[in-house]
């Protein structure tokens, strides 16, 4: 039989599908690869947050409580705190600060129990070290007790701790 010029060929109609199909896919290929271009080019902003939040998350969670706390005990706080991150490491465990040994990664244990993040605790960690020379180092830069010899005037007949008033006539004390 003959074929009409209006007809295609199986393999011409088969043709025509295939070559439909391939521009689908060379189209939705790249669509994908401008996508692709786009994340990458994304990663670099988005790895600049990340780093900037975990060190902002670092600041609040270890750097602050670790510097009050070298405040609160030293006369020397930076040097205090060198001295702690090259004997120990700091980190946060289960939510609470936690002194950890650097070559096993452990918490730090004395008298049987984990060291605790405090102030007392930390000092008599490290005032009692069994090495002399950073024991000489910490005596010297960690502050024995807080007592400053001064006497203040305090109202104690009432027991408040509130500063004496002066009086000065007609009934109006001043501050």
């Amino acid at each position: 039989m003959p074929e009409r010029p209006n007809e295609q060929s199986p393999e011409a109609l088969e043709l025509a599908t295939l070559r439909k199909t391939n521009a689908e896919l060379t189209q939705k290929s790249a669509t994908r690869k401008a996508r692709i271009g786009e994340l990458e080019a994304s990663i670099g902003t988005l790895t600049t947050a990340k780093s900037d939040a975990e060190a902002r998350i670092k600041a609040l969670t270890i750097d602050a409580p670790v510097n009050e706390l070298c405040e609160s005990i030293s006369v020397a706080p930076q040097a205090l705190r060198s001295a702690m991150e090259s004997d120990y490491k700091i980190e946060i465990r289960e939510g609470v600060l936690t002194l950890l040994d650097p070559t096993d990664g452990m918490p730090v244990v004395q008298d049987g129990k984990a060291v605790p993040f405090t102030a007392d605790s930390i000092k008599a960690l490290l005032l009692g070290s069994k090495d002399e020379a950073k024991k000489k180092l910490y005596n010297a830069i960690i502050i024995a007790n807080k007592a400053s010899g001064a006497i203040g005037e305090t109202n104690t007949r009432r027991g408040t701790g509130a500063p004496s008033r002066q009086q000065f006539g007609l009934g109006m004390s001043m501050k």
